[in-house]
């Protein structure tokens, strides 16, 4: 029988050596390459990320995060964010990440805006968007400060940094029609546009910043001067109505225009950032260049009606200065009106030549001022007969002049010679001397006795119908004719009278002669009396014609026959 299993033997178990292994186990590298992995990927990431900004809006109109795309010259580099308002509500933050590179021109002069539909004098803009919607553009820029945070533009700036060019300031004393993106033309050329504008630190005029193109920077010289040259400029002064335009785009938009005057002293080269005088027109501009100016009171008693400020000052039809003043006083002890009318003289506008001659009542001395010598010469020039004189500049619109010239044989009347200003005499203008002319006419036919006249006239011409009509008249005109019938029956019957005859014809002309004196005698006092062109007198005038013609027929006639008696047997033809 066998023995039970539990009672049998066992095998021995194997005698087990555990050995430790040295090193690390080569299942901790997976840890170790997956970490060193992640290692790398988060310095990739980190070192490739661009930088985080900040741009204050005052809207964000357009804008959406992880939508609204950043871009320089439209290219992508960057995309919002995050957009959040602000604290005190003024506006929006957007926060953009940027490309990596981008660094290098995000400074505080660098400018960002949103791009979207803009319509304005300046023409349309942003119509793309429509399309691909909303983004912001960037104008970078290297110069100045690193930044991160920045304030955004409401409007496009219409000079990017890197346009070429320099910018230049632009003082005026009131904003003309021009604006922003205004034209700058130099002799019709666009030379650059107006940037912007604002009011001066004393508020007392406006600075207008402006931007010239580089091809034209050269053309800005210091003595350069600008002038405004919107819309249509319509002036109406004593040489009569101007109209002037620049261009069609400076009526629309407004604008300005820049010259520089050729003179014999060479100007320097306008650096950027220099300030110009902006003048209200072209005359004005070039007024601006002469400095010294002198100021006059002339008195008129007349009528100045026509006489503006700003009426030119001339000598012979040369402008030497310009009114600036005139008022009404009233003289109380001559119970009279006068009008002081102020003027301003710029003796640049005249070319001296020659030496320099004395003037009468001038004693000048190297201690005197400007104005005192100025003064003291024009009262040398008063002396010898310079007055004041308003005239007409133009017959349209009435508008006068003040007139300076020479009248030495008028008598300088001054009113006020200790006043504040030097006075030049005045003499009536041509218009108030020929209204006196006139008026003293009148005055004296006025005067004449006019009733009593009418009735020596009518008694006249009554004189001279009643002399027309009077029988002597009359006889004398029938004794001419009976002196003609008696003149023919001799020459019927002078064959057989000779000699009586010749007598006779003698006695008939020397009566003719007689009655011929006697007619002229009574038609030269009907012609005194009677007009010329009367009927009568021309019946007369005939008459007299044909006595005169018979007269002198019968001398010849008689002298002939007294010559030649032998002719009433032969004829007039003399011997065969």
């Amino acid at each position: 029988m066998a023995p039970p299993a539990e009672t049998q033997m066992e095998p021995a178990a194997p005698d087990v050596e555990i050995r430790k292994r040295r090193g690390i186990s080569p299942v901790w590298l997976i840890p170790v390459v997956a970490g060193a992995i992640a290692l790398w990927l988060g310095y990739k990431t980190i070192t490739e990320k661009g930088p985080t900004i900040t741009i204050a809006f005052e809207t964000a109109e357009g804008l959406e995060a992880e939508k609204t795309k950043l871009k320089i010259k439209d290219i992508d580099v960057g995309l919002v964010q995050e957009i959040r308002i602000k604290e005190d509500l003024s506006g929006v933050v957007v926060t953009a990440e940027l490309d990596k590179g981008t660094e290098s021109f995000l400074t505080d002069q660098t400018r960002f805006w949103v791009v979207r539909p803009r319509a304005d004098i300046s023409g349309i803009s942003g119509l793309g968007t429509l399309v691909s919607g909303s983004y912001i553009e960037i104008d970078p820029s290297i110069k100045g400060e690193p930044a991160r945070s920045f304030t955004g533009l409401e409007v496009p700036p219409l000079v990017r940094t890197d346009r070429p060019g320099n910018r230049y300031v632009l003082v005026a004393d009131k904003l003309g029609s021009f604006s922003r993106g205004s034209p700058i033309y130099y002799r019709g050329f666009k030379a650059g546009q107006v940037l912007g504008y604002e009011l001066t630190e004393d508020e007392q005029g406006v600075f207008v910043h402006i931007f010239i193109d580089e091809a034209y920077t050269g053309l800005v010289k210091t003595s350069s001067r600008f002038w405004n040259v919107s819309g249509v400029q319509v002036e109406a002064g004593s040489e009569g109505m101007r109209i002037k335009m620049e261009s069609l785009a400076a009526l629309i938009e407004g604008g300005i225009a820049f010259d520089t005057p050729r003179t014999l002293e060479t100007a320097d080269l306008a650096e950027a950032g220099t300030g110009f005088s902006l003048y209200a027109s072209l005359e004005a501009s070039e007024e601006a260049s002469y400095v010294r100016r002198y100021r006059y009171i002339l008195y008129f008693d007349g009528s100045v009606r026509g006489l503006s400020i700003g009426a030119p000052v001339e000598i012979r039809g040369v402008k030497v200065g310009k009114v600036i003043d005139l008022k009404m006083e009233f003289d109380r002890p001559n119970l009279r009106f006068r009008i002081p009318v102020l003027i301003e003289i710029e003796p640049d506008r005249v070319v001296v030549i020659g030496e320099q001659v004395p003037l009468p009542q001038v004693a000048e001395t190297s201690a005197m001022s400007d104005d005192i010598r100025a003064r003291a010469v024009m009262r040398g020039l008063v002396a010898r007969g310079l007055r004041g004189q308003l005239e007409s500049g133009s017959l349209i619109t009435g508008q006068l002049f003040v007139s300076l010239d020479f009248h030495p044989d008028t008598e300088a009347q001054f009113v006020d010679t200790e006043g504040r200003y030097g006075e030049i005499p005045t003499i009536p203008s041509t218009i108030e001397a020929l209204t006196a002319s006139v008026t003293g006419v009148l005055d004296k036919i006025a005067r004449l006795q006019l009733e009593e006249l009418v009735a020596d006239m009518r008694e006249t011409v009554q004189t001279a119908q009643g002399l027309v009509a009077s029988p002597e008249l009359k006889q004398s005109v029938a004794n001419l004719n009976e002196s003609l019938v008696s003149l023919r029956s001799t020459l019927d019957n002078v064959d057989q009278q000779v000699g009586p005859l010749v007598s006779s014809l003698r006695e008939t002309s020397d009566t003719a002669n007689r009655t011929l004196k006697q007619a002229r005698v009574t038609l030269a006092s009907t012609n005194s009396l009677i007009g010329e062109g009367s009927q009568i007198r021309y019946d007369l005038s005939e008459m007299l014609r044909e006595l005169a013609e018979a007269a002198r027929s019968i001398r010849v006639l008689a002298d002939y026959l007294e010559q030649n008696p032998e002719a009433f047997v032969r004829g007039k033809g003399g011997p065969d």
